[in-house]
């Protein structure tokens, strides 16, 4: 019997002469150094099911999953309920004994305790999954959802006009939405033919408030308080939380970010009475994004504990079409969920900000990693998408993290308007101007 062969160190590491821990895609070395992380290619067998059965479980088609899972040896143990099911799917060769619970439609309340750490999920990266390209899958490592903990409060407190320049954009984005479907924070693609009720009247309430005067003041301030009073009344009550299972990861993502467009719209709105009956609702906005992040976490992992993930296609190690456009889709999904969680977190800092008020808790809640390469989240297709990601690195890293881009010599039209949007806050107005005006770039700033 010929000798197995074992996963390389990454080139990176060899060159440091220090210990690679050969995490797959990136190691936690590469991580931390905010380094790129390439391994030694190995030739990847033929076959497509592990990345249908992935994607499946991540955009919430359990039918469609169960079905390929079976052709794997994976026995679906299901449970069913009054309105929902769920499954336990355990694959007969994993020698970990981890067991992955994966929700039909329905996605039941945990903690984020219960959801496994990208250190306990090595194992399984490293002998379990087949590598995936590292160019059209880094958004799918397990550490990219670790959320980091690396806050360091600014000596100074960011002035008047940074922080009105900042709401400006904010408002600026939901005025994009309303016109062209999409934003830097809502994917053009991430609902699909079908946008939630929720967001129906989310952008409803976009496109009165743009036509506010004193004259309907009240009038407007009435149909926005009643889309907030029908979405609250839609959501399950604490008391159902342990009988009945919540909200599919999609679900939670639609009504966080509807209440964080109806509390941007009031927060800074002229009504006091709007604003203050907004303010109540800052808790519930974070609570929600929480369990957001917590929903996507889980259905990450469940997917990643798959054996054959994200496998090439052909043989050749060409991708097809299918291929493109599933992990297309699971960006859009995964990185607005991304962008969501961390601007539910700024947007209320910055309210308190602006008003006197700096809270650190906001910000100390956590940062994530996010796509800051220009044009990728722009791009309208999976084979545009597939062609920006071949190009460049997609400066994948921790938004607190923004001046390592700087070092590295990115110019600030390289960066995607989000992210440059949040240094302006981060860093202020004068030090995100220079790096504009250094690198040559005429990318907009102010709003």
């Amino acid at each position: 019997m010929g000798r197995q062969s074992k996963q390389k160190a990454c080139f990176a590491c060899v060159k440091a002469k220090r210990c690679c821990d050969k995490t797959l895609p990136s190691c936690s070395r590469c991580l931390d150094k905010e380094v790129e992380c390439v391994y030694q290619r190995r030739r990847l067998q033929p076959g497509g099911t592990g990345l249908h059965t992935a994607l499946d479980l991540i955009h919430g088609d359990p039918q469609a999953s169960s079905s390929r899972l079976r052709d794997q040896g994976i026995v679906p143990i299901v449970q069913t309920g009054t309105e929902a099911h769920s499954g336990l799917f355990i694959h007969p060769a994993a020698s970990t004994g981890l067991v992955c619970e994966i929700s039909s439609s329905f996605s039941p309340p945990i903690q984020s305790s219960e959801i496994p750490s990208s250190r306990s999920l090595e194992v399984l990266s490293a002998d379990q999954l087949t590598s995936y390209p590292r160019d059209l899958g880094w958004f799918l490592q397990p550490s990219a959802w670790t959320v980091g903990n690396h806050y360091q409060p600014p000596d100074t407190m960011p002035t008047g006009p940074v922080f009105s320049n900042f709401i400006r954009g904010l408002q600026s984005w939901l005025s994009r939405f309303f016109r062209t479907g999409h934003n830097p924070f809502i994917h053009r693609h991430v609902y699909g033919s079908s946008m939630p009720q929720c967001m129906q009247d989310a952008y409803s309430a976009i496109s009165i408030s743009q036509n506010i005067t004193q004259d309907n003041e009240h009038i407007i301030d009435d149909i926005c308080s009643n889309h907030i009073s029908k979405l609250m009344t839609c959501q399950p009550v604490d008391g159902e939380l342990a009988l009945l299972p919540l909200l599919s990861t999609r679900d939670h993502l639609a009504r966080t970010q509807s209440l964080l467009i109806h509390l941007l719209l009031a927060l800074f709105s002229p009504s006091i009475p709007r604003r203050a009956r907004a303010e109540t609702l800052i808790s519930t906005l974070i609570q929600w994004a929480n369990q957001l992040w917590e929903s996507a976490s889980r259905d990450a992992t469940a997917a990643l504990m798959y054996p054959n993930f994200l496998p090439l296609i052909n043989g050749d190690g060409a991708y097809t079409t299918d291929t493109v456009s599933g992990l297309y889709h699971t960006f859009a999904l995964s990185e607005t969920i991304r962008r969501t969680w961390l601007l539910c977190r700024i947007a209320t800092g910055v309210y308190y900000g602006h008003r006197g008020e700096w809270f650190d808790s906001a910000a100390c809640a956590g940062d994530t990693h996010i796509t800051t390469r220009a044009k990728i989240w722009d791009a309208n297709s999976p084979a545009s998408w597939e062609a920006l990601v071949h190009q460049q690195d997609p400066l994948f890293i921790y938004s607190l993290h923004g001046q390592s881009l700087v070092r590295r010599g990115v110019e600030a039209s390289q960066v995607d308007e989000f992210a440059r949007h949040l240094f302006t806050m981060m860093w202020g107005m004068d030090k995100v101007e220079d790096w504009v005006v250094r690198t040559g770039g005429s990318v907009k700033i102010r709003y």
